[in-house]
């Protein structure tokens, strides 16, 4: 069976099938050719791009060589590449060429090539729950039930916050708040301690943010109202502190402690959760001692080196990271890593050997892999070129043999799912091409 064709695009982004190149992908050290083990068709809602600045590279079958294309019936063309919706790993990146430096919005690019009627790409789903699947959002439901909300909750300005970000920004997690449902997202704070390179809601370079960042301090009385609501009214509820449209909320602890701590004299029901960059160990227990069911802790490496040339601290340090863990396993909190992936990077043989390191030295309850919203470009310019790779395929099997007590998935998990014999197996049969 031969493999998918070469996709391109013009500039009013219309995307045309290349009739003999077939599609390639980068491990970000050399362009290949995909294994059929590695093609699913894509995931139906996952978005497609147009890539500015960048040409599109296709294998030639016949002379055996790779092509780069800069133009198409006297057009302008540039690379095409997909966005995946959540639960899909991306193990590739798309083949190009750079003609002009344009840094790309933040999202994870992946490959996508075309056979007969269908578009294909290279991932692997890491979890079979589907609660952000975009089949599950009706846009005319989540409008109306917005307007019901801010007609009960006027005077709640995190309710307003979040219809913003439901209604404008598609995020998923706030459309869930208002379908009371699920994890439903509670930022609190504007401040940060960090200078994350790919932050998804400040940014003073060439790349702009996905999203308007919260720009007031919300009252105790607001953050207990939304939480109580969801944790009472909603199906399999989460509240989750620590969103994209916000800071890092261990800036704001002592506000959130005292929510918490009244949250749970009034309700017992549900998670709460908070994502963090877990960088003031202090404050890490103070939330232990309130009531926080479950922390995520954000990281990209393993090696403080890598960490920091991307969160960027400004005020702690990695031992802070690892210090703030060692206070979660004290209290015995269910902690997880929200590992930012990235073909080229995580794969790296010395990165994973790290993480091996590190995953033997602290109690790691689960590890949700999430695709690093990144211009490739950039991220390689920061971390230097690509060597002794992998494959991101083989990194989660040597996670799924090596660590077998840990969960691996995408989603953060409601307190039912905490028990390491709970029934929640991260694999999903592959797609075959």
């Amino acid at each position: 069976m031969e493999l998918p064709y070469l996709l391109f695009a013009d500039k009013k982004g219309k995307v045309f099938v290349h009739p003999y190149l077939r599609m390639l992908v980068s491990d970000g050290e050399k362009f290949r050719l995909p294994k059929r083990e590695e093609l699913i068709t894509l995931p139906r809602g996952s978005s497609i791009f147009y890539l500015p600045g960048r040409l599109p590279v296709g294998f030639n079958s016949e002379s055996k060589s790779l092509e780069v294309i800069s133009s198409y019936k006297n057009r302008e063309v540039f690379a095409v590449s997909s966005f995946l919706i959540p639960a899909y790993l991306r193990l590739y990146h798309p083949a190009y060429v750079l003609k002009e430096k344009k840094v790309l919005p933040l999202w994870a690019y992946s490959p996508l090539g075309y056979y007969r009627g269908k578009y294909f790409t290279t991932a692997l789903r890491v979890d079979r729950r589907r609660r952000q699947a975009p089949a599950f959002y009706d846009n005319k439901l989540v409008k109306r039930k917005v307007k019901e909300f801010l007609a009960k909750y006027p005077k709640n300005r995190l309710y307003k916050h979040l219809s913003n970000c439901a209604l404008n920004y598609n995020c998923l997690a706030a459309k869930n708040l208002f379908l009371k449902r699920w994890e439903a997202p509670l930022p609190t704070t504007s401040a940060c301690n960090a200078k994350c390179l790919g932050c998804l809601s400040y940014q003073n370079s060439e790349c702009s943010p996905s999203h308007q960042r919260i720009d007031f301090l919300p009252k105790e009385e607001e953050i207990f109202e939304v939480a109580y609501n969801h944790l009472k009214e909603a199906r399999e509820p989460i509240v989750s502190f620590g969103q994209g449209c916000e800071g890092e909320p261990l800036m704001n602890a002592p506000l959130i402690s005292r929510a918490v701590a009244k949250l749970r004299e009034k309700i017992d029901k549900g998670t709460l959760h908070m994502n963090t960059n877990a960088s003031i160990p202090k404050y890490v227990e103070l939330l232990c001692k309130s009531g926080i069911d479950s922390f995520r802790v954000s990281i990209n490496s393993f090696q403080p080196k890598y960490y920091n040339i991307y969160f960027r601290p400004q005020s702690y340090k990695f031992s802070d990271v690892v210090n703030s863990i060692k206070v979660m396993n004290k209290y015995n909190k269910f902690v997880s890593f929200n590992l930012l992936v990235f073909p080229g990077f995580t794969d790296r043989e010395a990165e994973i050997r790290a993480m091996d390191k590190f995953l033997k030295s602290y109690k790691i309850d689960m590890i949700q892999l999430r695709n690093l919203n990144i211009d490739p470009d950039l991220y390689f310019q920061s971390k230097g070129k690509a060597k002794n790779i992998l494959g991101i395929a083989k990194l989660v099997e040597l996670l799924r043999r090596g660590f077998p007590q840990i969960k691996i998935g995408y989603f953060n998990l409601p307190k039912r799912f905490f028990l390491s014999g709970s029934d929640y197996p991260f694999y999903v049969k592959r797609q075959h091409f």
